[in-house]
């Protein structure tokens, strides 16, 4: 907004809309549960919200009257779904954590003080009814990063505010604990990779068909290991057994699978229950 008010998001490929709890969203999770404030839009002079002729997502809702809106609702896998009205408002990512910028203060790209020379007009989600976990996260809301028009990086591309690629990536860590004061859980970047953040080089693989919207991949293997070789891929121990599931690439890919951030589950279909199960009872 105008000025800027923060708002903390899950990083989200797995759905294509951004949006957080607005002023007027009744028992949505702040102060109890949510690191920020609801996003007050009537202090925001560059708010506005979405016609019903303009609507990118929505619904138009009481066209001609003073309650004109686009609606949105969305559900997910969890159970968790929220309700919203599409607007508009200026948005940039990053930057210092506690206090705004109100000006572009920085020189190069990695300075959180240039943050707001990306700054672009976004459609969002301006939600007003929340269940499940997106009100009771440590989160405010979500960032839609599926393949789509909506999308917050696709919004940001055709804004010419991320380069000339349309590209992004995901850098995770695994911070021991939360805070609302900020947590070093990753890094993400927007046009390209950050290459000094890379230990070894990088393993592409093809886009899976089928799946429109979603980052799908295409499993050829899959792998239990004894869990004395720790959480990272890399084992720590190098004695530590590891057992191909025996299945099939189709039994492993019925129905797709999808690289979806905004979940910390994992989900496949129950075709590979019994070679799962007796692996693991084995380890």
């Amino acid at each position: 907004g105008t000025p800027p008010q923060r708002q903390t998001v899950i990083v989200d490929t797995g759905s294509s809309l951004t949006a957080f709890p607005c002023s007027g969203c009744n028992d949505c999770g702040s102060p109890t549960y949510h690191i920020d404030d609801y996003f007050a839009y009537e202090d925001s002079s560059t708010f506005a919200k979405t016609e019903c002729g303009l609507c990118q997502r929505g619904t138009c809702s009481a066209a001609g009257t003073d309650d004109e809106q686009c609606k949105i609702s969305m559900s997910y896998q969890e159970g968790s779904s929220w309700y919203a009205f599409e607007a508009k408002d200026s948005c940039y990512v990053g930057g210092p954590h506690m206090a705004p910028l109100l000006a572009d203060d920085g020189m190069e790209d990695i300075d959180p003080r240039h943050a707001k020379h990306f700054a672009f007009e976004m459609t969002f989600g301006c939600q007003y009814r929340l269940t499940g976990l997106f009100k009771t996260q440590l989160a405010d809301g979500i960032m839609g990063m599926e393949n789509a028009k909506t999308s917050f990086w696709k919004q940001m591309y055709v804004a010419g505010k991320m380069g000339d690629e349309q590209k992004f990536s995901l850098c995770y860590s695994r911070p021991p604990q939360a805070s609302r004061d900020g947590t070093e859980a990753g890094a993400m970047t927007f046009g390209g990779a950050e290459t000094r953040l890379h230990k070894t080089e990088m393993v592409y693989t093809s886009q899976a068909s089928g799946r429109s919207g979603f980052f799908a991949v295409k499993l050829r293997k899959m792998y239990l290991r004894d869990g004395t070789g720790g959480e990272s891929a890399k084992s720590f121990d190098s004695s530590a057994k590891v057992i191909n599931l025996d299945l099939t690439e189709d039994a492993m890919n019925k129905g797709g699978i999808i690289v979806d951030s905004g979940t910390t589950d994992t989900y496949f279909n129950n075709g590979i229950a019994s070679a799962f199960r007796a692996a693991f009872q084995e380890l």
